[in-house]
């Protein structure tokens, strides 16, 4: 995961809205810091990639290992994303998730800015019979919240009972295993 150097990198208002209800809803902030946070994102806006790393800064001030907290917080955005956002529209299913990643598709629709500063997140193989997937990650973004953006966008359509997800820092890939 590298920083992008300056602002070109922008990231959609409803990335950042679901960062931030997905740390109020999972008790990280609360009361009237809540309130600021959330009174601060419109849906519609695009806003620079140094507001989100802004966040991020203030979340792993309040934890030494927030790791797991990551992934839950992407598992909560993609269930906000699905059941109050537009995700029922595009996935039916968990592999309609996976397949919605290809090309990047999925997000280029959260993130924009110069290739070089964006990355990608490809899904690369999908074997829907063995329930296996591998995605290619080159994104600035932490590898515990993208795990819980897999997990949690496959999961929400409730068609899956199982859905495992790991990543291999020496090859910037995600396997994904779901029966």
């Amino acid at each position: 995961m590298s920083v992008p150097p300056n602002d070109s990198l922008m990231i959609s208002g409803i990335f950042l809205a679901g960062f931030a209800q997905s740390c109020v809803n999972l008790n990280i902030v609360a009361g009237q810091r809540a309130t600021r946070l959330l009174a601060n994102y419109e849906f519609g806006a695009w806003y620079p990639y140094g507001q989100f790393r802004e966040l991020q800064v203030n979340f792993f001030e309040a934890y030494s290992n927030g790791a797991p907290i990551l992934e839950r917080v992407g598992i909560e955005m993609m269930r906000a994303w699905y059941h109050f956002g537009p995700g029922k529209d595009i996935v039916k299913t968990g592999v309609d998730f996976l397949h919605f990643q290809t090309g990047s598709q999925g997000y280029a629709s959260v993130v924009k800015g110069p290739v070089h500063e964006v990355g990608s997140f490809v899904l690369e193989d999908v074997n829907s019979e063995r329930g296996y997937a591998r995605i290619l990650s080159t994104t600035p973004f932490d590898r515990d919240m993208e795990r819980g953006v897999l997990i949690g966008g496959m999961s929400a359509p409730g068609d899956l009972d199982f859905v495992d997800v790991v990543y291999d820092p020496t090859t910037h890939r995600y396997l994904v295993e779901y029966h």
